[in-house]
């Protein structure tokens, strides 16, 4: 069955040569014409090609500029989040050494009033 259904289509697709009749009124179409003269501007959707040029280009740099301005917030953004964390971390430091003087205040409180009262 498929081999018949290959044969047919082997038989309607076969290259044909066009008659001679075909031949000659094709060429006479074509001599007979004059050339299309040569659009001035090419359109698109209604617009002169520059126009839409100048519009996409206009376009572009206000994408372009957003961009930026984006990555110039995102830049301040981080570095006021290092800014923060440089002075959180000196904070720690400067409570540490002041707990650190407290601790020793009251250890050596401790240690005398135990000295006081052994050698009472």
């Amino acid at each position: 069955m498929s081999e018949d259904l290959e044969s047919q289509m082997r038989a309607a697709l076969r290259s044909v040569a066009p008659s001679e009749e075909f031949s000659q009124k094709l060429v006479a179409s074509v001599t007979s014409q004059p050339p299309a003269a040569p659009k001035a501007r090419r359109r698109v959707a209604g617009l002169p090609l520059l126009a839409w040029w100048s519009s996409a280009g206009l376009a572009a740099c206000v994408v372009l500029a957003v961009g930026i301005q984006q990555h110039l917030q995102q830049q301040r953004l981080q570095q006021s989040g290092l800014e923060a964390r440089r002075e959180v971390m000196e904070a720690l430091r400067v409570t540490s050494q002041k707990l650190n003087l407290a601790y020793e205040a009251v250890k050596s409180q401790s240690t005398s009033l135990t000295d006081e009262q052994s050698g009472a």
